[in-house]
């Protein structure tokens, strides 16, 4: 009973984690994709077809912080009518100011950023420097 169960376990733990592939055919002129090899034996191409790994539970809750911070933010700043705003900095040091820590802050995030972070970053570089 306990090699039977031992051998389901294997499997499964081990059926998930075979990769799939992808043939790309031609058939009567038309292109098809499918997961089994052509039926003619020629394929245009064939690849490798790995899923992608789901986002951890961490990633998961970082990413909902940023969301809330973000939303919190321009809750914030859109409870009034704004209008027109001319800067009356002349030498735009809150646009080098901005500038720098879109920097900084792209640097600590690596080239792993997300689309989030760079959004917010941008905008408020745009908004100084206007």
């Amino acid at each position: 009973m306990e090699a039977r169960f031992l051998l389901v376990l294997a499997l499964a733990i081990v059926v998930p984690a075979q990769a799939q592939q992808v043939h790309k055919c031609r058939e009567r002129g038309q292109v098809v994709y499918q997961s089994a090899p052509c039926a003619s034996g020629q394929a245009e191409k064939a690849w490798d077809a790995t899923p992608v790994p789901e986002q951890s539970n961490a990633e998961k809750w970082r990413l909902y912080r940023i969301d809330r911070q973000l939303k919190s933010r321009n809750a914030a700043s859109g409870s009034y009518a704004g209008g027109a705003t001319v800067s009356n900095s002349a030498n735009g040091s809150s646009c080098q100011s901005a500038r720098a820590s879109r920097a900084a802050a792209y640097e600590a995030a690596g080239v792993h950023r997300d689309f989030a972070l760079s959004s917010y970053w941008d905008n408020v570089v745009q908004n100084a420097c206007k």
